[in-house]
């Protein structure tokens, strides 16, 4: 975490989903991502400390989840 939040970016990376920032900015851009059923559309999106430690749903296309918590 950078400042008490972590990028879309960098959690892509970080549970897997996504090989490479490159990658993950991809993935964001041609909106294959959601969190907790909300499409991601901004590479710059990030979430609060608050919001891991709740659990968030990670959706890369349409079969592949993984919960990210804190």
């Amino acid at each position: 975490l950078t400042d008490g939040q972590i990028l879309i970016l960098d959690l892509l990376v970080k549970t897997g989903l996504a090989a490479s920032k490159g990658e993950s900015r991809r993935l964001v851009q041609q909106g294959g991502v959601s969190v907790n059923d909300e499409k991601v559309g901004d590479i710059f999106a990030s979430f609060t400390e608050d919001q891991l430690k709740a659990g968030l749903v990670i959706k890369k296309g349409k079969k592949v989840y993984h919960k990210a918590v804190m």
